[in-house]
Parts: structure tokens; sequence; C-alpha cells
């Protein structure tokens, strides 16, 4: 039996997750047939390693043919009059209606949507509507798409059979988002950590360290189960993140029996 420990002391993302998973040794040729059957188009996947403070980690990184200000946001910290054009239009049932369509096991994509599906709570939560009546900006891009079947594929090609998570913390202050400045955690991550009861450290620093999807994926993938004794760890991997901080933007995530 093997278990998972993610450790999210310098924040959590769904492409590190993925960046993590897969420096790990979870199979990457698994990981480049599957999105091919997902049936999108104008992308490219870019998997390298990035010197990150001195961590040597993988990158996964969604190329898209077109800048989409959809996923990570590249106005986070830019000018507050910067024009920001929405594409996506998608739902929760047009995305699992993709995910069902898609060459790849039933617990993959159960572990996809279940992923979505508990996105789609949060915010319909925060903005007091209907689950299908949630559009999916962010989290409903193509890269993000992307990012969320990869975790769901190469979670199920290593074989875990516990998970768990330790050292979530999460920024402080405000940050801009499409809907204007929001108060960090986000409501949609907020709303996640409070249907599981899970309290969380804060660092003192204005940044953004929990990502919807990166809780998300968390939740799914481990309820937020926490390691109450040592263990021995056979293997580590560090999954990078795209910005830039005074620490490593690192997520870590250890194997052990």
């Amino acid at each position: 039996m093997a278990g998972l420990l993610f450790d999210c002391y310098y924040g959590v993302s769904g492409d590190m997750i993925v960046g993590a998973l897969l420096d790990l040794g979870a199979d990457h040729l698994r990981l480049k047939r599957v999105p091919d059957s997902l049936h999108l188009h104008g992308y490219d996947i870019e998997i390298s390693k990035v010197d990150k403070k001195g961590i040597y980690a993988t990158d996964f990184l969604v190329k898209l043919d077109t800048e989409n200000h959809d996923h990570d946001m590249s106005y986070l910290y830019g000018k507050a009059d910067e024009k920001v054009e929405i594409r996506s239009t998608r739902n929760l049932p047009t995305i699992c209606a993709l995910i069902d369509r898609a060459d790849m096991t039933d617990k993959t994509k159960a572990i996809a949507k279940d992923i979505f599906t508990l996105v789609a709570k949060a915010e319909s939560k925060a903005h007091k509507i209907d689950l299908d009546e949630v559009i999916f900006h962010e989290t409903g891009a193509m890269d993000s798409i992307i990012d969320i079947v990869s975790i769901a594929v190469l979670y199920d090609s290593l074989n875990i059979d516990a998970v768990y998570v330790a050292n979530l913390r999460e920024g402080i202050g405000q940050i801009r988002t499409r809907v204007g400045m929001l108060p960090i955690p986000t409501p949609a991550v907020k709303n996640v950590l409070d249907m599981y009861n899970i309290a969380i450290s804060r660092a003192e620093c204005n940044v953004e360290l929990i990502t919807p999807t990166g809780i998300s994926a968390l939740a799914v993938l481990s309820h937020f189960k926490p390691l109450k004794e040592r263990k021995n760890f056979i293997k580590t991997g560090y999954g990078a993140g795209k910005r830039e901080y005074a620490w490593p933007c690192v997520l870590r995530v250890s194997v052990f029996e």
C-alpha cells in the first residue's frame, strides 16, 4: 500500500499538482494521450525542469495558440483598468459531457468530474445561483480543463491508497480578478474550506497561495486527511508554480509505504 502527502506550505494550484505528480514519476505517456481525446484544439503541452529559488521542480505548461486571460489571470496584479475578455461559456453539464466522451478510465473520469463539481458548488454558493447556472471562466478555460483532467489521469496512474494534506497556508489582503477586487482567500476557496471545516494558517504577504482548482483537487483526492504519525518517505516530487515570490513557488508531494 502507498500513501501520498501534499505539503502545501508554498501554495497549491492545478498546474503545481500536475507538475508534482509528474515529478514523482506518474505516467507521462498516458497524460499525453488523454488530452487529445477531449477534442480540444489550439494548445500544446510543455513539460520542463525549472529552478525555483534553488529547488528543481517540474513545470507543466498548457501553451495556448492565443492569449487567454481566463486562466492564470495575467491581470492579477496588473492595471485596474485593463480590459479582460471572457471567452469561456462552459457550464458543469457541458464539461462533464466533454469528459465522458474522452478516452480514459472510469476512475479518471469520476475524479475529473468530481473536481469540477466541487468548483461549481463553491462558485454557486459564492454567487447565489443554481449549480448548472455557474459559467466557468478561470476553471472552464481550455488550459484549466487540461490541468484538471491531467490531475485525474496522473493520480489514477500512481495506484495510491490514501492521500493526506499538510501545511495549508493562504496569504492576506486582496487580489484583482475578472469580477473586481476580492479578499484572500477568494470566496470559492473559502467555500471549499468551509465545506470540509478546514482551518488554514495565514502567511503575512499579499499573494494568493491557494487557487480554486488546487483546493478542489485536494478535497476530492484527500478530504483533507492530516498525516498524524511520522512516515518514511520513499520518493518526493516538486511541482512548479508560474508566479515568482521571495520563496520557492513549489508544491512538494511525497510517497510513503
